[in-house]
């Protein structure tokens, strides 16, 4: 869920961004996130075995073909703070034969079941030579925590609570499918410069507006009350004014001011037709006055009072709703935002694809023939060829070109390719009408600045 309205309140700092700018970079991927729009696209839904599978097969294909460098991330314990949540989700997911549960288990804080389907994902990133980790708690607070510490270099995610974990730089809404794909990204340090909103603030955001802990937030306060209450705060987080709310009083404006006739030119008090005989004092003009535009604010005792009065007595409404939460002073859950569970990763290991363990993954869990599994996993076995090559990296080779096999130069998403013939790598499968004769070599197209890195003498002979 995240925080209601979050994606709408930092909307006006969403970048899209082409998803090949995206390569050379390493990112945390909230796996969970991947697996749940998967079990819900239409076009999948009874037609696909194992839809969360096939989906994050490809996207982990197509992502790291344009050279970027996942790491997974599964959930951990959730906190009892999202019992409430994840109660509401398992009777959605599962239906109403939940309800007939003890009291007890509505109360948990166990993924039992979704957690067979994260178990599942890991497994064929490991066959896919992918690397994963676990989070101490909720995935997206590792995704941030990684992201923050500098272990990578920003997270994939659609949950808005990773700004409030702390995270620097988020992209979601990813665009695979057209010629021209892009992802949105949000940067944090924007949301802080243009939108004023720090960590402190988006926790307390989440607290009046609602998240995964506080679910219905606090009743009767909406996103327009809580930014304006922002807006008035003068330089203070709303963390900083619960601590007040707590231990003062509200502020009341002492005295009255007396309103007094204004210019309907220039909004400073006096009449028209005085300004224009003698001038207006605020404006500095000995004869007409400046028109001002219309959300100018007078400085005058009785506006400088009204917006004043207006201020405390918005702050005043929200205090007292919030005071009344029995979830008020809401350590819990302003720790979970701020305080880290999660440790230090020393390195993330990639390894390479194995095709034997992939193909019986796909055939028993997605039905693929082992042909259809061998063509598909080629492709990342030759890319990470290539790339072995490129950083010097001392492993076994799976795969090699035929010597002085360059068939042809090709064009790839206006990228200057090869098309390559490699030998035939051992356990591929060819489909059954392939000719024996046939079963000796197996073709790619390969980005040519990267073939010619890591083959250089080939490159040269063709």
């Amino acid at each position: 869920m995240g925080v209601h309205d979050l994606w709408s309140i930092v909307e006006p700092v969403r970048e899209a961004v082409p998803l090949y700018s995206l390569s050379g970079k390493t990112l945390a991927v909230d796996l969970s996130l991947w697996v749940c729009e998967a079990q819900h696209v239409q076009a999948m839904m009874g037609r696909v075995t194992k839809p969360h599978l096939r989906n994050l097969f490809f996207r982990v294909s197509s992502l790291t073909l344009m050279g970027v460098k996942l790491v997974f991330v599964m959930e951990g314990e959730a906190p009892k703070l999202k019992s409430e949540t994840m109660s509401k989700r398992t009777e959605m997911r599962f239906g109403g034969s939940r309800k007939a549960h003890s009291s007890k288990s509505s109360t948990t804080t166990s993924r039992g079941r979704f957690n067979a389907v994260l178990r599942e994902c890991a497994e064929m990133l490991d066959y896919l030579g992918v690397p994963w980790v676990t989070a101490a708690g909720e995935a997206e607070a590792m995704c941030a925590y990684l992201d923050s510490a500098g272990l990578v270099d920003g997270c994939i995610t659609n949950d808005g609570d990773a700004f409030l974990y702390g995270a620097r730089t988020v992209y979601r809404n990813f665009n695979m499918n057209s010629k021209d794909p892009q992802v949105d990204c949000y940067q944090t340090s924007r949301v802080q410069t243009e939108l004023h909103l720090s960590r402190e603030n988006l926790v307390g955001l989440a607290i009046l507006l609602g998240c995964d802990y506080i679910p219905k937030g606090i009743p009767g306060v909406g996103r327009e009350q809580a930014l304006r209450l922002m807006q008035t705060l003068r330089g203070q987080s709303l963390l900083q004014r619960f601590t007040q709310w707590e231990q003062e009083s509200p502020d009341v404006p002492v005295g009255v001011a007396k309103k007094v006739p204004h210019c309907n030119l220039c909004r400073h008090p006096g009449s028209a037709k005085a300004h224009e005989r003698g001038g207006c004092v605020l404006c500095g003009s000995r004869r007409f006055c400046q028109p001002q535009d219309f959300d100018y604010r007078c400085p005058c005792d009785w506006h400088c009072y009204e917006q004043s009065r207006q201020a405390s007595s918005l702050e005043a409404n929200v205090r007292k709703k919030t005071l009344a939460s029995q979830q008020f002073p809401f350590t819990e859950i302003i720790n979970e935002f701020l305080v880290s569970k999660d440790k230090p990763v020393a390195h993330f290991k990639r390894r390479q694809p194995n095709i034997l363990l992939m193909q019986k993954f796909a055939c028993e869990k997605m039905e693929w023939p082992k042909h259809y599994t061998s063509e598909k996993v080629l492709v990342l076995m030759t890319y990470t060829e290539l790339m072995n090559r490129k950083y010097g990296r001392d492993v076994p080779s799976q795969i090699m070109p035929i010597r002085k096999r360059i068939l042809k130069p090709r064009v790839r998403n206006a990228v200057a390719c090869f098309e390559v013939i490699w030998n035939t790598p051992e356990h591929f499968v060819f489909p059954e009408e392939r000719p024996a004769e046939d079963q000796h070599e197996v073709r790619t197209v390969e980005e040519e600045s990267l073939f010619r890195v890591a083959f250089p003498e080939i490159v040269e002979s063709y």
